[in-house]
């Protein structure tokens, strides 16, 4: 991901330049604003007509949200910012009537036309409300409504609700007359949507007619519709409940005269499965006129048919699909064959159909031929990107070269390999001098993924059910910087696996890094000389186990509630301890190394979760909380500065640059670039998010957070009061004291593939300063050099 930010001021003559650019584009943006809130907004509002200015609803029942009532709302207002400011339509009126002029049809064009209030769909909505709230239990309700009009030109609509008391479901009964389909009902009863006792909800009977439809189907019936279920609601009781009846009516048959009559429902068996590889969804055909035209393998009782080659082997298809010859046929194992053939990358299109074949088999079953349709996609790939940076004000250029091939040996194993170097030009001020320099990295790394779990032992059955992967992977780093040079080494074996739909597990059960730092600037390295960063700097080596967890609802697209949780567990070095005791002869357990290379023990564990809310199709809230801690014990007292935490940047504290905040009230290492690391993470993000016009979005975010240290950093062991005046050490009575708090504005470019981001942060509260200085927000005028901070970057912060 490209990340810009910092401070982006290197000497007085750019900070003075691009102040003077930020005031003029802060003044005209005010201009604008004063100019589109000034203008007349009914000024396209005919005579006789009014603007929609307000839409209400009142005395909402306490069982049923709002945002269920509006989306039966026929006529909304023009959209707001901030609740209250209609930026769009003040962009429409600032247009003339002449459309022969270009600029008068651009703000037409990226405006929003004023809603002219309607009559007819007032009323509509008003039947609307009553008939929702008619589902919801609520016969005896009515709905009023009320419009106040303004003097300028202004209508302002409202609904008031007199529900009443909602009904309740008193007795449930069934009609079945299919003793097949009564059995499958009646054995499954316990999962039903509708008890007695709970309120009546039409939305909820529907439900249940789509579960029991489903649960028909799977059990065989693939001719079974929702529409052979209904239920009759008997409200005649005067006391406030329903008496409900499930009804399931019997399959309708036409007979060879031209009548019907009404029969048993029947189930469907699979006779023939065919796997159509090099399916062209342009050349429709019959389907057996088209698979004559295939070459055709027969495997494990399945039809392959391909053209000139089968560009894998035949159990990649069979090891993703679960429909067969012979079985009944299930629409739960339909989906999921076509979520395991998805997951293979190997084709961009998939289909499964069912054929109905004349006549019953031996057993009077109906009879299905299955089509699973499959085109193939491009097995390899390659991408060259090139891209400019500014990190804290340094400017440089990056470029990246990746390859994907997705079938490497015929088995859809995908293999990634992707090249990239970056380089940066720094300023370092001291005094009235500025030393230039220029900053390296270049890096490579190489992975192999598998469909399948890489393990001695046959697991039956479980990559059908847990989509398993497994990735064997490399990679190279090397960084040259003005505190260091350093390079790293990394091999890991890790498996994944899919547990439900939106719950996702990563195990790794070995992963080594091997890290050389042979070049450490000598007053960096003499600052941390007496600390236990020492460690963190010198050549060692990184043995670790870990477990993720992913829970990730992002695929309801419908919904406007999203949540995200990942949890991360991470242990270091154990095994490798114990291996190297058991070895060592001599008995030295202090320092001890592993190939001549000191290696790390520690535990570490993190938590994130993000919320994202829609509040319609203009306004959105984002929310992040971050907790990382890490334990360093036994053969290393310090964390690894590969698995340290650091805060500030494009997505994290966007006042601060990049390790430029922390420990707690420390001002970080007597370094000249910014390099705070520390053992505890602790961060909370918050975020508003709009539509503005075009392409343009718009942001106004909250970030508060900080690191910490675990264990004073002090080489010699320090009494208790000298450890309290540790200040980056994390202490329950006074770490809310040493958060870092900051506001700031974005803009973000939609580009649909990708979203380009430019956020300003300015701090409130920065830890680091006297505390007399601390709260800045109130208390200061800002300087824009060291309070506040630009970031560029590609995508959202979360």
């Amino acid at each position: 991901m490209l990340e810009i930010s910092g401070n982006f001021l290197t000497s007085y003559r750019a900070e003075l330049y691009f102040m003077r650019v930020l005031k003029f584009i802060k003044s005209l943006l005010i201009l604008c604003l004063v100019f589109v809130w000034s203008c007349n907004s009914t000024k396209y509002i005919p005579d006789g007509e009014y603007m929609l200015k307000k839409v209400e609803i009142q005395n909402t029942p306490k069982d049923i949200s709002k945002d269920e009532l509006k989306d039966y709302i026929r006529q909304h207002p023009n959209s707001t910012i901030l609740g209250f400011f209609k930026l769009r339509l003040g962009l429409y009126n600032l247009s003339g009537r002449d459309t022969s002029k270009w600029w008068n049809r651009g703000f037409k064009r990226i405006g929003e036309e004023p809603v002219v209030y309607d009559e007819l769909l007032r009323a509509k909505t008003n039947q609307q409300l009553q008939l929702f709230l008619n589902t919801k239990g609520y016969f005896n309700s009515n709905v009023e409504d009320f419009v106040h009009y303004s003097r300028r030109k202004k209508a302002k609509i409202s609904f008031k609700i007199n529900h009443g008391k909602r009904y309740e479901i008193n007795e449930i009964h069934y009609r079945i007359p299919d003793d097949s389909i009564r059995t499958i009902v009646f054995q499954d009863t316990i999962k039903s949507l509708i008890k007695t006792g709970k309120a009546f909800d039409a939305d909820l009977h529907d439900r249940e007619r789509e579960r029991i439809t489903k649960l028909v189907r799977d059990q065989g019936y693939y001719d079974f519709v929702k529409e052979y279920i209904y239920f009759r609601a008997d409200s005649s009781l005067n006391s406030y409940q329903v008496n409900d009846t499930l009804i399931i009516a019997k399959q309708k048959a036409y007979l060879e005269d031209g009548t019907s009559k009404l029969v048993d429902h029947k189930k469907s068996k699979i006779r023939d499965v065919y796997f159509l590889v090099g399916f062209d969804p342009q050349k429709r055909s019959n389907d057996n006129e088209y698979a004559s035209k295939f070459d055709t393998l027969m495997y494990e009782g399945c039809y392959i048919l391909y053209g000139k080659n089968l560009n894998f082997r035949a159990d990649v298809l069979i090891n993703s699909n679960y429909i067969f010859p012979g079985e009944f046929y299930n629409s739960k194992l339909v989906s999921k064959t076509q979520n395991l053939l998805s997951s293979l990358q190997l084709f961009r299109f998939i289909n499964i159909r069912f054929n109905s074949v004349e006549g019953m088999d031996a057993d009077g079953f109906k009879q299905l031929d299955c089509y699973i349709q499959l085109s193939p996609s491009k097995i390899q790939a390659y991408s060259v990107d090139v891209e400019g940076t500014n990190s804290s004000g340094n400017f440089g250029a990056a470029g990246s070269f990746s390859y994907k091939h997705k079938n490497l040996f015929r088995g859809a194993e995908v293999f990634d390999l992707r090249l990239r170097a970056a380089t940066e030009a720094q300023t370092k001020t001291t005094g009235d001098e500025q030393e230039r320099f220029n900053t390296l990295e270049v890096g490579a790394d190489a992975s192999l993924t598998l469909p399948s779990f890489l393990i001695p032992i046959r697991i039956e059955g479980f990559r059908k059910k847990y989509n398993p992967k497994t990735t064997i992977s490399a990679a190279y780093n090397y960084q040259e910087r003005p505190d260091y040079v350093r390079s790293l080494a990394n091999a890991r074996l890790s498996y994944g696996w899919k547990s439900s739909r939106f719950i996702r597990h990563y195990f790794s059960p070995i992963e080594f890094s091997l890290i050389d730092i042979p070049y450490k600037d000598p007053k960096f390295w003499e600052s941390i000389q007496q600390t236990y960063l020492k460690y963190s700097y010198e050549n060692h080596l990184i043995s670790n186990t870990s477990y993720t967890l992913l829970y990730n609802d992002q695929v309801k697209t419908q919904s406007d509630h999203n949540w995200f949780l990942r949890w991360h567990v991470e242990p270091s070095g154990n095994i490798l301890d114990g291996l190297v005791r058991l070895w060592d002869e001599n008995g030295n357990y202090e320092n001890r190394e592993f190939l001549g290379i000191r290696y790390a023990q520690y535990f570490k564990t993190e938590v994130e979760l993000r919320y994202h809310y829609r509040m319609n199709p203009v306004n959105s809230f984002a929310y992040r909380f971050f907790g990382g801690a890490g334990y360093p014990y036994g053969n290393f007292p310090v964390l690894p500065f590969e698995k340290r935490y650091f805060a500030g940047g494009a997505n994290s504290l966007r006042a601060w640059p990049v390790r430029g905040i922390g420990p707690g009230n420390s001002e970080g290492l007597d370094s000249d670039y910014n390099n705070q690391t520390s053992d505890i993470r602790l961060e909370a993000n918050a975020e508003y998010r709009f539509k503005l016009f075009w392409l343009l979005e718009g942001a106004l975010f909250l970030d508060l957070g900080n690191i910490w240290s675990i264990r004073s950093q002090a080489k010699t062991r320090l009494a208790k009061e000298e450890e309290l005046e540790d200040e980056g050490l994390f202490l329950y009575d006074r770490f809310y004291k040493q958060l870092a708090f900051n506001w700031g504005v974005g803009t973000r470019l939609d580009f649909k593939y990708f979203i380009f981001r430019i956020d300003m942060g300015v701090k409130i509260h920065d830890p680091s300063l006297p505390k007399a200085d601390r709260w800045i927000l109130g208390k200061r005028s800002y300087d824009f050099g060291t309070d506040t901070a630009i970031n560029v970057a590609i995508g959202y912060p979360f």
